[in-house]
């Protein structure tokens, strides 16, 4: 599997990657249905089952259920928010038309199942974030956050 790491650079930015790319596939509820909300994050959230375009973007735009907005105020008040990073998880291209092209499911469920392990690593590993040291007043990393994902089967 390759690992593929990007920066989102804005909510809509991110939204309309997504959109344009067919991630959502709006009119197709077959496609819809294999994508699916993950992390411990989402959990917290109650964020399940198929992902939704505008609470994806709500999500993006650091606004999350129960009203609370994410994100550091400038001098100004102003709310800024980084929406997060696009993991794409990909099989070999020889692995991809084999089970897109070939029809496989076996190994569309064996790379499910990767993905998932690699979410489950990525979680505890991985995610992170800045926080205020009450003591030094320094900008110090914390480890041990909670993932909110989104995931999406992609076939391009």
């Amino acid at each position: 599997m390759v690992a593929s790491i990007g920066k989102i650079a804005s909510p809509s930015q991110g939204v309309s990657y997504y959109e344009r790319d067919g991630y959502y596939a709006k009119d197709d509820p077959e496609h819809k249905e294999t994508s699916a909300w993950a992390g411990r994050g989402a959990e917290e959230l109650g964020l399940s089952g198929p992902v939704d375009p505008d609470t994806f973007k709500a999500i993006l735009e650091g606004k999350v259920p129960g009203g609370r907005q994410l994100g550091r105020k400038d001098l100004d008040g102003n709310i800024h928010h980084r929406p997060g990073r696009d993991v794409t998880l990909s099989a070999p291209k020889s692995v991809s038309l084999m089970a897109l092209v070939g029809g496989d499911e076996r190994i569309v469920a064996a790379h499910d199942r990767a993905v998932g392990k690699t979410l489950a690593w990525i979680e505890p590993n991985a995610i992170e974030t800045r926080m205020q040291d009450g003591a030094s007043g320094a900008m110090v990393r914390a480890g041990g956050q909670k993932m909110v994902a989104a995931t999406f089967h992609h076939g391009t």
